[in-house]
């Protein structure tokens, strides 16, 4: 498998945020998760060992939550056609403006 890689930013409101983020957090929970974007879907096998990064900044005129996820992929869970996944949690392009990078 080679190196795929997707990078979003986007401003979106609190209630896109949250609900972008709980279908991330249902997919951790599932231990599958795709991202649909426009090339081909990529498909995440977290497992239970999560190495998670945060970093909190306050300033005067800003804040900022910097939360990092990865895992090596669990091998058990088979790399099946996003068609036979029904039930994994999908990421769809996140909504509201910005950019979005597939490299």
């Amino acid at each position: 498998m080679g190196k795929d890689k997707f990078k979003s930013r986007n401003i979106m409101t609190r209630d896109e945020l949250s609900a972008y983020l709980e279908t991330v957090l249902a997919g951790l929970k599932q231990g599958s998760l795709i991202l649909d974007n426009e090339d081909r879907p990529l498909i995440l096998r977290p497992s239970d060992a999560i190495e998670a990064e945060l970093e909190i900044k306050q300033k005067a005129d800003k804040e900022k939550l910097e939360l990092k996820l990865s895992w090596v992929p669990n091998r058990m869970q088979p790399l099946a056609p996003v068609a036979a996944q029904i039930d994994a949690p999908i990421l769809t392009q996140v909504p509201g403006s910005g950019e979005a990078k597939k490299k």
